[in-house]
């Protein structure tokens, strides 16, 4: 269980910290560790709330290609300044933080130096959080300062974490196309698509769940979504052709897409933000659509700092969270398995402050 950053410590007194991560595709182990040297740019943080996110399963599991085991996931995460490197003014110890996706980038390739750089980045190797370097499923983290984002006033703690993944996945690209009056529909409402529907009403529109479980349909109403389109209805799906403006698709698979590009109308745009395995990634479309229509389909990853501030001043204002099932740090394995074999409602949270404490790991 060698890393060339991190160190592991089999004596758990000499350890800065305890990691969950992945040995190999097929062992999700505890990991004590001690870090590599603060940098003067980095800040240390005690890990306070971890989200799940399934790109950590997909990655732990060489679902989306080879990993350098060990890895230790977690990029949807809540945390409190510990320690502050000697260059950074903008936060100090005590301060409550958020750490997203991503955690660097080269500030020299053309989307960078036109002000696209995240999440477009093409020079830095390590962009993403975890790869090389250790994420949240631990009781501490060690990243570049740079990309922590300070804490609206009046943030529910316990809920936000998968806002950082989840949340900006699908606020990103809704605060970059949606106009106003366009008429909206929601494809999946799970994990990324129940915070879809909230956004999406809270910013103003008429917007519809699309969905194979009609029995959702007062809950989704709930969450402010007009109805529901129960998507294993045919005749239903036939009659929605061409009806929205704009389309956000969560689910992760190819399955009948272009019966779900049929709903968008004239001059729409069609958001990808759903991705599953690599042997489900292609699709068939009609280039006809396309150009009678004059639609749009964009794919969209996560979003910048700037836009990740933004919508957590929008969900604090708004009451916009997701749904969560909580963990205790002890119980990682567990939660990773209702992530992985189960169906969480909607986001797994690990709580991972009381056993840090508890285990002299929250410094």
């Amino acid at each position: 269980m060698e890393h060339s950053l991190y160190k592991h410590q089999s004596d758990l007194s000499q350890a800065d910290a305890i990691a969950w991560g992945f040995t190999d595709k097929d062992t999700f182990v505890q990991f004590p560790f001690n870090f590599p040297l603060l940098e003067p740019n980095e800040l240390r943080a005690n890990v306070l709330y971890s989200g799940l996110c399934l790109s950590d399963s997909n990655i732990g599991r060489a679902a989306w290609g080879s990993v350098n085991y060990p890895i230790v996931p977690g990029h949807e995460i809540i945390a409190e300044v510990s320690q502050v490197g000697s260059e950074v003014t903008k936060f100090k110890v005590g301060d409550k933080v958020a750490f997203g996706t991503m955690r660097e980038i080269c500030n020299n390739c053309k989307y960078c130096q036109t002000n696209r750089g995240e999440p477009l980045c093409e020079g830095s190797p390590n962009k993403f959080t975890y790869g090389r370097y250790f994420g949240g499923y631990a009781t501490q983290i060690q990243q570049p300062a740079d990309f922590f984002v300070t804490l609206p006033e009046g943030l529910n703690l316990e809920k936000a974490s998968p806002l950082l993944c989840a949340g900006i996945t699908v606020y990103s690209p809704i605060k970059k196309y949606l106009r106003k009056n366009d008429v909206c529909a929601v494809f999946g409402v799970g994990g990324l698509g129940h915070l879809a529907v909230q956004f999406i009403n809270k910013m103003g529109n008429e917007v519809y769940g699309v969905t194979t479980s009609p029995d959702k349909r007062e809950f989704i109403k709930s969450i402010g979504a007009t109805d529901i389109i129960d998507s294993s209805d045919e005749s239903q799906i036939l009659s929605s052709e061409s009806r929205f403006d704009f389309i956000i698709d969560t689910i992760p698979s190819t399955v009948n897409f272009d019966k779900r590009f049929n709903l968008l109308a004239a001059d729409g745009t069609y958001v990808i933000v759903g991705v599953g395995a690599l042997s489900d990634t292609n699709i068939n479309l009609s280039i006809f659509k396309f150009v009678m229509g004059e639609r749009k389909l964009v794919g969209s990853l996560v979003g910048s700092r700037e836009t990740i501030s933004d919508m957590l001043e929008f969900c604090a204002k708004n009451d916009v969270y997701p749904m969560v099932e909580t963990f205790s740090f002890d119980e990682f394995p567990k939660a990773l398995d209702r992530l992985e074999n189960g169906k969480p409602i909607f986001r797994c949270v690990v709580k991972t402050e009381e056993y840090s404490k508890k285990m002299n790991f929250f410094k």
